[in-house]
């Protein structure tokens, strides 16, 4: 069976589609469930996202992971987010089968 992160892995590469990934985290006995209202990836989207070798390659949508229960899709440009800045709080950035920290609005490898 595949971990949350995998999932969400997964959903971020376009790989399973949002309502998949809904009853892959529920069989896994995960409470999280995405929000297709907040959540839901276009196909445009996905196409436009892009990640590199470096976080600050990463071009388009993610999911923003800062530990409050729910997630939120967000738009990144040259590897920062657009209209979010975390300041000191911990959060991650889901994105194309990547995970990243985010400190700030800035992507960052992890620690």
């Amino acid at each position: 069976m595949k971990t949350l992160e995998e999932l969400l892995f997964d959903y971020t590469r376009g790989e399973k589609t949002l309502e998949e990934t809904n009853q892959a985290l529920k069989e896994l006995g995960s409470t999280l469930r995405l929000d297709p209202s907040r959540n839901l990836f276009s196909a445009q989207e996905l196409m436009e996202t892009r990640v590199g070798e470096t976080p600050d390659e990463a071009n388009g949508w993610g999911i923003l992971d800062h530990g409050v229960g729910c997630m939120e899709k967000v738009r990144v440009v040259g590897g920062r987010t657009v209209d979010v800045d975390m300041g000191q709080e911990m959060a991650f950035v889901y994105m194309a089968g990547r995970r990243y920290r985010l400190r700030g609005d800035v992507l960052t490898e992890e620690d």
